[in-house]
């Protein structure tokens, strides 16, 4: 049984199925609008069910894998949230990025929620105007750069801006007023690539992991001695790349 352990919970579930299903008339509703309202019950009063993979879920309701999917992609378009509690869900997705390791300047994600794919879609469609056919599914991969622009765009708003700000400290007299015709990503991103040649994607990888676990707080630490010593700020992630992969450093040129 579903709740077998958990008898509130389960009083719960049954008292607003009855309220909400004699809402409009006993019977008024359609089996599938029966189907997502009990999908989105279980999903609010059983304990851990929300958090179940697809195939698990599947499992225990003896559904089909791509049915169940199907219900949840459509319950998260009803249920959509605001921009700001998107790019915190897009936030943590992030976070779980794997490395490619045939190419360390792209990566994998997983995002089963059709909600946040859509987002993620939107992002990178704001910056470069097309994306490609991985976003018609769940797990995806991404160039660097692309992984850097949604890693940046999630930032909080006081954490961009200080970001833009220390960017725009590594910048000088018309190296500076250039920059100004630049999206705040594009000047973001050339800061970090500078230099770096053939090792750019990686760069911008490394750059990308620090951003979504660390907020901007990794990247602002080292724009003083970037500055400093004039190389933007390759050297420093060079250092966050081996901390992120345990790896050794390709040499850049920066």
């Amino acid at each position: 049984m579903l709740f077998s352990d958990d008898e509130a919970s389960a009083a719960r579930f049954a008292n607003e199925f009855l309220v909400r299903y004699t809402a409009i008339g006993f019977g008024a509703l359609s089996k599938r609008e029966v189907d997502l309202m009990l999908l989105q019950l279980l999903q609010k009063h059983l304990t851990g069910f929300k958090d179940k993979t697809d195939f698990d879920a599947a499992l225990l309701l003896r559904m089909t894998k791509r049915r169940l999917r199907g219900l949840r992609d459509e319950l998260a378009f009803r249920d959509a949230q605001n921009e700001s509690n998107l790019k915190q869900q897009l936030r943590q997705e992030l976070k779980r990025a794997e490395v490619l390791a045939a190419d360390h300047s792209r990566v994998m994600i997983q995002l089963d929620d059709a909600v946040l794919r859509g987002f993620a879609e939107k992002i990178i469609r704001s910056e470069f105007g097309i994306v490609d056919r991985s976003f018609n599914s769940a797990v995806m991969q991404f160039s660097g750069e692309n992984f850097l622009l949604l890693a940046f765009s999630v930032l909080e708003e006081n954490e961009k801006r200080d970001a833009e700000q220390a960017v725009r400290s590594l910048q000088a007299g018309d190296a500076a007023e250039a920059e100004e015709n630049k999206s705040a990503f594009i000047m973001f991103r050339d800061a970090f690539i500078t230099g770096a040649g053939n090792q750019a994607g990686k760069l911008c990888v490394s750059g990308a992991l620090a951003l979504a676990t660390g907020g901007a707080s990794i990247i602002l630490e080292t724009t003083e001695p970037a500055t400093e010593i004039g190389r933007g700020i390759g050297r420093a992630l060079r250092d966050a790349w081996n901390h992120f992969t345990g790896d050794r450093p390709d040499e850049i040129e920066v």
